[in-house]
């Protein structure tokens, strides 16, 4: 089956050895699959050479490629924002550049907003889950403590995992929510699910292969702070009615 067409949303900080390739990947599965696309490339302020090999896939690859490159670094969570509200199809999603989760993954999320859906999402926590390369210890007992924060701080329990870094959006629901969003770093993704059920957008999770890279931006001392006082914000926000319910705007306009 040939799709319509689709945006790619790539954030990348620090991925020169990988981001050349895994381009190449990306554009290899969208021109077999799709009719049209986009490549976003969002680079957040990396230290080494992603910017030089973004650059070169720009100019050896023949097809649709638009590089946003900031100097400073400002987080997943802004990097992703920058590249979704720049996309211009009706259907729009971002993923992590490693490929933890494989480009090839996307068609059976597609098939889901095709369906209905306006928000499909990634999940290790739902059947069907197969792990291509193990995840490190410390790892797992960051998703697991991460997740019961969630519940108790923002009390989001319906959607068992809001971490994974493929996520695919009809334009309204990406629209609605990234410029709403918030969060700069890594606990963005709950601010994202968080959003999309406080607007009442369908949301779908499916469950994937994942090679869980083994080398990882997070800061294992820093990183689950932030995330900590970033769902504290979350919940703060929409006490103080910061996320304004787009639905209800939309009629009252």
């Amino acid at each position: 089956m040939i799709y319509d067409a689709i945006s790619v949303v790539v954030p990348c900080y620090n991925e020169e050895q990988n981001i050349y390739r895994n381009l190449n990947k990306i554009k290899n599965h969208l021109e077999k699959n799709f009719k049209d696309f986009e490549i976003i490339v969002v680079n957040d302020g990396s230290t080494d050479g992603t910017v030089s090999e973004i650059e070169k896939f720009g100019k050896d690859c023949p097809c649709p490629c638009t590089i946003v490159n900031h100097g400073e670094n400002k987080g997943k969570g802004w990097a992703v924002r920058e590249g979704m509200l720049r996309a211009k199809f009706e259907v729009v999603m971002f993923l992590d550049a490693d490929l933890a989760i494989p480009i090839e993954e996307l068609n059976i999320f597609y098939d889901k907003i095709i369906e209905g859906y306006d928000v499909v999402i990634a999940s290790r926590f739902v059947p069907g889950l197969i792990i291509l390369k193990p995840v490190k210890w410390y790892r797992k007992i960051m998703e697991k403590v991460f997740r019961l924060l969630r519940i108790l701080i923002i009390n989001e329990w319906e959607v068992k995992d809001t971490q994974c870094g493929f996520k695919v959006f009809t334009a309204d629901a990406a629209r609605s929510i990234f410029t709403r969003l918030t969060v700069n770093r890594f606990a963005f993704d709950a601010e994202v699910i968080f959003l999309a059920k406080k607007f009442g957008y369908r949301v779908k999770e499916l469950p994937i292969r994942l090679q869980n890279p083994q080398n990882s931006h997070i800061n294992l001392l820093i990183d689950p702070i932030n995330m900590f006082f970033d769902l504290i914000r979350i919940r703060l926000n929409n006490i103080r009615g910061v996320y304004k319910d787009v639905r209800i705007e939309n009629q009252n306009k």
